[in-house]
């Protein structure tokens, strides 16, 4: 897009509404777009509808849309209940249920507007969402939502004075105030509370006022109580009957855990030391005992048993381990950072967890024994990022198929790019490497090293220039005079670079500043400066930078001297700004065209104009010296200051695109001209004669999609030598060590070469060069 890069930008507008500011953005494409006709032509209304109808269709199907890019964080994530077949978790405000048989996920809509503290946690193995509200003469009804199948729906009504209600495997457990200062543990089923079965816990055994609920499976539910001696007990209550079975738990013990077939709970006390007490529920003898690993001796351990292994962290940010009881699986780590586990108490015990794996990424897990003996990972679902501060793009670069961005966030700017392809119609290709901390102006495709930045030295304050497309291995820098310093143009072997009151051309390929001059009107052509003539109004001169030879002139016919020049092959756009005068001069044809004096940029035969409405007018230059009307692109993002070039929108000097940022800080890519020159060696560095070695560059107009070049003996017509490529960006370079094709050395004499290059556009004839060489040593 652009090598005319112009003012900084400091001052950041936020924007607001993203999506709304893009549906807002309008393209405003008149007839021709594509096929403008020359101002003088005048098509019937209806072809010309059919037209504008055509070109804008086109249009929008080769637009390139790059979002600037934002900053995404975790985001909130919490599981609040399992079921057989899936998960309750919220993900921001939303309520989901994402399920295990095919690891889809929907949005709960009966739950939209119920508090997450009144979201019952636990397992349910009908599936099903259950929340609890209070009713007005003082009872609760337990609503439960049947989310695979509704007819697990209904709702659950507890009397009033049933206090602290619990959930386990689907019962409801609550306390009653027996009036005595004590309280009994009751299992609500929903009828009448004489009905309610009362938990008949050992003599002398009570309970808190509110009970210690550790889970349930089926039929049973695990609580807890307090003896008569003051210590704790638990064991499994068949909740249609009140009954208790005690276990056989001494010591503390914490990590409660019921499956279809164990009992489990983590102890540090009693026979067996540290570990997992595992029954069988059929039991009542001693539990098997698996030790553990921990880091702490006191630390709070959360213990399941999956099958034939225990599955266990240590308190919340840890790793989730596994430890084999009996089978084929070893000792390993299963996510390197969880969040939360629960099991799900189906079969033999799973475990879902929420957590982070080695790689970072943050999911949903649900862990499971397979029929191999084997604990597997099924990523359930993974957690989305969201979104936590907007990008702002500050400038843009067009080069040959490359669009270099500048995006702001959060404080820091990073210089992205992308390719865009180098067909008359833009193609999303491969994303580039970033470099920090660079801004408008200060970087620029263009030369053969790669990217030219500008770099300040952190000694002196003086700018460095540094190539290369690769951030972790530039060239080394070269110490430019200026500071705060710009560059305006850049061409294979040389950049231009102002700094201060100066203007440098530098030889990136000697790293030299070969040329030295006040600030004026210049562009780089390749090999050559066009360069204001101060002393003589209306003429511009053609300098080898190098030498300083003037190697020709062309003049504008006006009376003042150009204090902005552009250039695009035969090209070159002039403006004297103090006088209120500009154009387009054809160097080739001598036909003048009529431009604004300021806010333009010059692109392959067209022209791109930014108006007082803050829209860009598109002009087509025609061949034949008249002009066609490109059509209006409006919806651009007001630039911080100036006119926005380089900073809002650009263009490619070589090319029909063009690239702007709407007002969401959406970059867009476009073709509005597709007229383009066609391909042509620019010029060349051949040497006429090789001794054995023989080294030739050619550098071409814009991108090739294949070149070649024959190295015919002249004596006999043969073909000696031939080399081939593909995809140049515009050079090409044979490296010749004097052997033919077969690897043998060639007979001395005189020889032919010829360049053929493909354009990449697919637009016009290839390119062709030739020349003669004399191969002096064989």
């Amino acid at each position: 897009m652009s090598r005319h890069l112009y003012s900084i930008s400091t001052d950041r507008t936020r924007r607001t509404g993203r999506a709304a500011g893009a549906a807002a953005i309008t393209v405003a494409l008149a007839a021709g777009l594509f096929t403008a006709l020359p101002a003088t032509a005048h098509a019937a209304e209806k072809a010309e509808a059919a037209e504008k109808a055509e070109a804008a269709e086109k249009a929008e199907a080769a637009e390139v849309l790059i979002p600037a890019p934002d900053a995404y964080g975790e985001g909130p994530e919490k599981i609040l209940s399992t079921g057989r077949y899936g998960v309750l978790h919220r993900e921001g405000g939303d309520y989901l249920w994402t399920n295990s048989y095919n690891r889809q996920t929907k949005v709960v809509p009966e739950l939209a507007s119920v508090p997450e503290k009144l979201i019952v946690a636990g397992h349910d193995e009908h599936n099903r969402a259950t929340y609890t509200q209070q009713r007005a003469d003082g009872g609760t009804d337990v609503v439960r939502v049947g989310i695979e199948d509704p007819r697990f729906s209904g709702t659950l009504t507890v009397p009033d004075g049933y206090l602290n209600l619990r959930f386990a495997a689907g019962w409801v457990v609550a306390t009653v105030d027996k009036g005595d200062g004590t309280y009994e543990m009751r299992v609500a089923r929903g009828g009448a509370a004489s009905q309610d079965p009362v938990v008949k816990l050992p003599a002398g055994a009570t309970t808190d006022a509110e009970p210690e609920v550790l889970g349930g499976q089926g039929s049973e539910i695990l609580v807890g109580y307090r003896l008569a001696d003051g210590s704790r007990g638990y064991g499994l209550v068949t909740a249609y009957d009140g009954r208790l079975k005690p276990l056989p738990v001494t010591g503390n013990a914490s990590s409660f855990r019921l499956t279809q077939t164990t009992v489990s709970w983590f102890s540090r006390d009693g026979s067996g030391g540290q570990g997992v007490r595992v029954l069988p529920r059929s039991a009542t003898g001693t539990p098997q005992v698996v030790p553990l690993d921990t880091g702490s001796p006191d630390s709070e351990v959360s213990s399941f048993v999956v099958r034939d292994n225990i599955v266990w962290h240590e308190g919340l940010g840890g790793p989730l381990r596994l430890t084999p009881i009996t089978g084929v699986d070893t000792e390993r780590t299963l996510l390197d950072t969880v969040e939360f586990a629960q099991l799900r108490a189906e079969g033999d015990g799973d475990v879902m967890a929420l957590g982070k794996d080695a790689d970072g990424e943050r999911a949903i897990h649900m862990f499971s024994q397979d029929g191999s003996g084997t604990v597997f990972d099924l990523v359930m679902r993974e957690v989305p990022k969201v979104k936590t501060a907007d990008g702002e793009i500050g400038a843009l670069s067009l080069d040959r198929g490359r669009l270099r961005y500048v995006n702001s966030l959060t404080g820091t700017d990073t210089l992205h790019g992308q390719g865009v392809g180098t067909g008359l119609d833009p193609a999303e290709g491969a994303r580039l490497a970033d470099f920090p901390g660079l801004a408008a102006g200060r970087f620029a495709d263009g030369t053969d090293e790669g990217l030219a930045r500008l770099l300040t030295d952190p000694g002196t304050g003086k700018d460095t220039l540094v190539t290369g497309d690769d951030p972790d291995r530039p060239s080394e820098g070269m110490a430019l005079p200026g500071t705060d310093g710009r560059i305006l143009d850049a061409s294979p072997e040389f950049v231009l670079y102002q700094g201060g009151n100066r203007q440098y051309v530098i030889d990136t390929t000697r790293d030299l500043v070969v040329r030295d001059q006040p600030v004026q009107g210049a562009v780089l052509d390749g090999d050559r400066l066009i360069k204001s003539a101060p002393n003589k109004p209306g003429r511009v001169n053609v300098v080898d930078p190098r030498s300083g030879r003037a190697t020709g002139s062309h003049d504008l016919g006006v009376d003042c001297v150009p204090s902005e020049l552009q250039h695009s092959g035969t090209l070159v756009y002039w403006s004297c700004a103090s006088q209120d005068a500009a154009g387009v001069y054809d160097t080739a044809t001598h036909r003048d065209y009529p431009a604004p004096v300021s806010g333009v940029l010059l692109g392959d035969r067209f022209l791109a104009a930014r108006e007082e409405s803050g829209a860009l007018r598109l002009t087509a230059l025609r061949s034949d010296g008249s002009t066609g009307d490109l059509g209006t692109v409006t919806g651009l993002k007001s630039p911080a200051q100036g006119d926005g070039r380089g900073t809002t929108w650009t263009l490619d000097p070589a090319a029909g695109k063009l690239a702007w940022v709407g007002t969401d800080d959406t970059v867009h890519v476009t073709a509005p001209q597709q007229e383009v020159s066609p391909l042509r060696v620019a010029h060349s560095a051949v040497p006429d004669s090789a001794d054995g070695a023989w080294q030739a560059a050619w550098w071409l107009s814009k991108p090739a999609a294949s070149w070649k070049v024959a190295l015919v003996r002249r004596s006999t017509g043969e073909t000696v030598r031939t080399w081939t490529g593909e995809d140049t960006r515009g050079t090409v370079r044979v490296d010749w060590n004097g052997t033919s094709d077969s690897g043998d050395a060639v007979p001395t004499g005189g020889y032919t070469w010829r360049l053929t290059a493909a354009p990449a556009d697919g637009s016009g004839a290839d390119a062709t060069a030739s020349g003669t060489l004399r191969v002096t040593a064989g």
